[in-house]
């Protein structure tokens, strides 16, 4: 009962974190929410006899999270925006990128706390 109790005060600090930091509309984005978490089903798919799936499955969240965020900032740096340093433009892509290793983080550590 204490992990899921502990889960929800995490889900609560860090979703009222957000919105009192600007609103949820500014932290959602389905591509890398979906990366991040493909490759943590990914990961959790190779686990061997004996190794935990919820375990490797947050491990490989937060592996996602940083690739993602490494395919951002390559697709970021590729564009003429880039090229011309327009912040403008750049600012609210990397804004973008760096969801990759929050969401990596958090499922990472919600899988802690339910494993």
């Amino acid at each position: 009962m204490n992990r899921y109790l502990g889960a929800l005060i995490i889900l609560l600090v860090i979703g009222g974190g957000i919105t009192m930091g600007g609103g949820l509309d500014r932290a959602v984005d389905l591509l890398s929410l979906i990366f991040v978490i493909g490759v943590g089903i990914g990961h959790a798919f190779g686990a061997k006899d004996g190794d935990n799936t919820v375990t490797r499955f947050g491990d490989g969240c937060v592996r996602g999270g940083w690739l993602g965020l490494l395919v951002g900032i390559t697709l970021i740096a590729g564009t003429d925006y880039a090229a011309k340093m327009d912040f403008s433009t750049i600012m609210p892509a990397l804004a973008v990128a760096l969801l990759a290793p929050l969401y990596g983080y958090f499922l990472k550590i919600i899988t802690m706390q339910l494993d």
